[in-house]
């Protein structure tokens, strides 16, 4: 399912114009597929690849997207009463990643747009804090890797 870019727009508000990457998502539950296309970074020259920094906000971005639509579809237990404008309001503080760690197989062109897939693997609930681990690909294999969440209510 295409996620609509109004959910898109007002997930990547929270990022500075030059720096919203995703483009468009895809959501098939527990999957998510995005399209980026990168602008500015933060490096005074124009770099050749893919570096962490991007390949991180990308992530970021494509998984608060994810995750804002299954809190508007109803599919987080434990999260059914929180709206889609509680969503965006904790992910301002209370929605970080605790735990990334990422393999770089090759490069990315950052000029060209390219794809990523992150995968829910499982989720947990402590208390008012819902962890979420997921593995993702990054350009076909350029960038793979494991990412862990948290939601703190």
């Amino acid at each position: 399912m295409k996620i609509p870019q109004e959910l898109i727009d007002r997930v990547v508000a929270v990022y500075k114009p030059n720096y919203r990457y995703l483009k468009e998502a895809y959501v098939d539950f527990p999957i998510a597929r995005g399209r980026f296309q990168l602008g500015e970074t933060e490096y005074m020259q124009t770099l050749q690849h893919l570096t962490d920094v991007e390949a991180q906000l990308c992530l970021n971005q494509l998984s608060y997207v994810f995750f804002g639509n299954e809190i508007t579809s109803k599919r987080w237990e434990g999260l059914k009463d929180l709206t889609f404008d509680d969503y965006l309001e904790l992910r301002k503080e209370g929605m970080f990643i605790i735990e990334s760690h990422k393999k770089f197989d090759r490069e990315t062109n950052p000029r060209e747009p390219f794809e990523g897939i992150v995968r829910l693997i499982r989720t947990k609930k402590r208390g008012n804090i819902h962890l979420a681990t997921l593995n993702f690909d990054l350009n076909n294999g350029a960038c793979i890797g494991e990412l862990s969440l948290v939601l703190k209510r």
